[in-house]
């Protein structure tokens, strides 16, 4: 396996944090996916920051799982940000919208104020 997830949270649980490292290629959507899914049940509608700061490769499949889970955040009232892109990966993570400065779903959306369809 060329790629790690390590989940971490902060003492109130409302932030879940996903360290990735190594090369996010097709083979890791399916972990990736389930991963985002799985912090997303833990942090209490809080927020899911993944810090890529370690991550060498990112494929357009792995894009896509994140692009799902920014909407499914905005959809659920969830934070969603993305930290610590460098390279090649910040490049592609900008050209999808996924890593702009402003980046953020705020968590205090609910499903009645916003509609993401």
């Amino acid at each position: 396996m060329s790629f790690a997830i390590e989940r971490d949270t902060d003492r109130t649980g409302k932030t879940t944090y996903l360290l990735l490292s190594g090369v996010f290629d097709r083979h890791a959507q399916r972990d990736l996916r389930r991963r985002l899914r799985d912090a997303f049940a833990r942090s209490q509608h809080g927020r899911v920051v993944l810090d890529v700061a370690r991550v060498d490769e990112l494929s357009g499949e792995c894009v896509e799982t994140l692009l799902t889970g920014y909407t499914l955040a905005l959809r659920g009232g969830y934070g969603f940000e993305i930290t610590n892109a460098r390279g090649n990966v910040r490049l592609l993570l900008e050209a999808t919208g996924l890593c702009a400065p402003a980046l953020y779903a705020p968590a205090w959306m609910s499903e009645s104020t916003a509609d993401v369809a």
